[in-house]
């Protein structure tokens, strides 16, 4: 069983816990420093009113003439992600962090732990934020548990089995799939609405129609083909800060400040005889709100200028003063760096940087970031028959 929790609408809760503005008034995220002018999530009395993401700011205060918008603060929306999905590792869960408020982990191993899947579900639901509602659910795979979870009401600790799955799945709106756009469109248009209405589809038509990624979806559907979670690597987690005596907008000030932290990082990294792999950028902006960047490095370095090169253009996308700076980078990669070939190689040295390429992408998307066509019916007409998607092996065809 995959246990799952789920806590709507975070980003916006925690943006109004830290602008103390009450969750029950029609409140909206605003555009950051920069966006394009829509709002973001909303509160129920704001979507009452005919507020929905993405709306222009103009329309959405047409509609809904009370309501406030508040600055995002992705910082504070990171921070508090991290807090949860800490206080659930504490319970021994290897946990995934699918987004914001939304995690979940394999029960394998913990059950007998903590005494049963209902006793370690509530004590899950007792790592949540304290007012911040959200439900918490259990299920054969990923996505079922997680919209078990969604569904879930307060109080309630919902167990759902594979026997149920596909009645309990069948309600949801059709959005719930890992589908694109257009082909969630589509199948609007042909009166598609629900889970329940497209598992209730052949398998052949969904193939004929969306391919490959349309039968996964139509397998979810139906309560099967589901996946496991993917959980994180606890982070070797080094800190630094910085905080102006008043707010600046320098560039220069911005960069000097942030060499500075690059450069306390690294030595910590090479204390620990590590280096560093992924480091997440934040800024607290003047007023209310925050900037958040996260850069994954192609290779773990200990250089602060290697890392200065990689990080600073990040931080030219801020548009307002800056307060303080934090950067947080994951110490994860070995300290010693590959050795160089004084011959290169041809054929060898492109299977190692598209093997490096595709770890990369992987690891920032999935194990389904980095896929390949292989040919399977070379006699058909039809391109989703002929064709199929396989995971990306850098082995493969690369003496070309």
């Amino acid at each position: 069983m995959v246990v799952a929790t789920v806590i709507p609408r975070f980003p916006l809760l925690v943006a109004a816990l830290r602008a103390r503005r009450p969750l029950d008034a029609p409140i909206a995220l605003g555009p950051a420093p920069g966006d394009p002018q829509v709002v973001g999530l909303c509160s129920p009395p704001a979507h009452d009113q005919g507020v929905v993401p993405g709306l222009r700011v103009g329309e959405a205060l047409a509609r809904c003439p009370s309501l406030e918008l508040i600055a995002p603060d992705p910082a504070a929306v990171a921070e508090a992600a991290e807090r949860l999905v800490v206080r659930i590792e504490d319970l021994g869960a290897r946990v995934e962090h699918v987004a914001p408020g939304t995690t979940c982990f394999s029960a394998e191993g913990l059950v007998r732990l903590h005494g049963g899947l209902v006793r370690l579900m509530r004590r899950v639901r007792a790592a949540l934020p304290v007012g911040a509602g959200g439900g918490v659910g259990a299920a054969p795979g990923r996505f079922a548990a997680i919209n078990v979870a969604s569904m879930a009401d307060p109080g309630d600790l919902p167990v759902v089995g594979a026997e149920r799955i596909a009645e309990v799945l069948a309600p949801l709106p059709l959005d719930r799939l890992p589908l694109p756009a257009d082909q969630i469109t589509a199948l609007h248009e042909l009166g598609v609405r629900t889970l329940g209405r497209m598992a209730a589809l052949p398998r052949a038509a969904v193939l004929d129609r969306l391919g490959h990624d349309g039968v996964a979806a139509w397998r979810l559907a139906r309560g099967e083909g589901d996946d496991a979670p993917r959980p994180r690597r606890p982070p070797h987690a080094l800190v630094a800060e910085f905080d102006f005596p008043e707010p600046v907008g320098a560039r220069s000030a911005i960069h000097a400040a942030a060499r500075l932290m690059f450069g306390e990082l690294t030595a910590a990294a090479r204390g620990r005889g590590r280096a560093l792999r992924v480091v997440t950028l934040r800024a607290r902006l003047s007023g209310e709100g925050s900037f958040a960047r996260t850069i994954t490095l192609r290779e773990p370095t200990a250089d602060p200028q290697r890392l200065a090169l990689a990080a600073l253009p990040s931080f030219d996308e801020i548009a307002a003063p800056v307060e303080s700076l934090w950067v947080r980078a994951d110490a994860l990669g070995p300290l010693g760096g590959r050795q160089l070939t004084a011959i290169t190689t041809g054929a060898e040295e492109r299977r190692r940087r598209a093997g490096d390429a595709a770890r990369q992408v992987r690891a920032a998307q999935g194990p389904e970031g980095v896929m390949r066509l292989i040919e399977i019916e070379p006699a058909t007409r039809r391109p989703e028959r002929r064709w199929a998607l396989v995971p990306y092996d850098a082995s493969d065809h690369l003496n070309r």
